[in-house]
């Protein structure tokens, strides 16, 4: 029991010292968002992303919001086959984020003449979908 306190004493301490630590902070003009490394080039301007990687950022974007709204609804189902077909479809996710980047890859192969790129791609795609199979 003692160990508990005396965790929850520091704990709250730790708290008291963040707070004042907020409080005190001088007040400055906003600043600019900062860019994740992969956006800024060797010269400190910002780097233009590639079609592709803006297509599968968004389509990954559209499947993270899926798999809360999944997660939501599995927190609000109320019989047993309703959150079971939830857990099915959240479980499916994983390999659906994967073969959507494979097909985005394979779409810009063939755009770019790449032919043997977008065989190696095609023939992944249908390695998942059939489990391996093939």
């Amino acid at each position: 029991m003692r160990p508990l306190t005396a965790l929850i004493v520091l704990a709250a301490c730790l708290c008291g010292l963040a707070a004042t630590a907020v409080a005190e902070a001088p007040k400055s003009a906003p600043q600019e968002p900062i860019l994740p490394p992969s956006r800024v080039g060797p010269g400190g301007g910002l780097l233009q992303l590639s079609p592709m990687y803006v297509e599968i950022r968004d389509t990954l974007a559209v499947s993270d919001t899926r798999e809360k709204q999944l997660l939501a609804a599995l927190a609000m189902a109320t019989d047993d086959a309703t959150a079971e077909a939830i857990v099915r479809e959240l479980e499916s996710l994983p390999l659906e984020r994967l073969l959507s980047i494979l097909r985005i890859q394979a779409r810009y192969a063939r755009q770019e003449n790449r032919p043997e790129l977008e065989r190696r791609l095609r023939l992944r795609i249908l390695e998942l979908q059939g489990g391996g199979n093939i």
